[in-house]
């Protein structure tokens, strides 16, 4: 992941990874994006009970193979970084 991207490293239990972007990347409109490169993930905001913050995500890691999920992410920092 490029610069200013932040995770919970290891994850705390669950089934997904949580990330944090840059403040002026917005999850939502960078899921269109990721969809059309065959990467999805689930935008952080709806997950908020007060104001939501639209620059964080959430990734599974539970039901995709490990060669899956290293594509996945290096698509995924590609868009971020063209992004940022």
């Amino acid at each position: 992941m490029p610069a200013g991207v932040e995770w919970n490293r290891p994850p705390e239990g669950g089934m997904f990874v949580w990330l944090k972007l840059p403040k002026h990347i917005d999850s939502m409109k960078l899921l269109e994006q990721s969809i059309a490169q065959n990467v999805s993930f689930v935008p952080g905001g709806p997950f908020f009970a007060n104001e939501a913050e639209h620059n964080t995500m959430r990734l599974s890691f539970v039901t995709v193979p490990p060669a899956t999920i290293d594509e996945g992410v290096a698509k995924l920092g590609a868009l971020i970084r063209a992004s940022v």
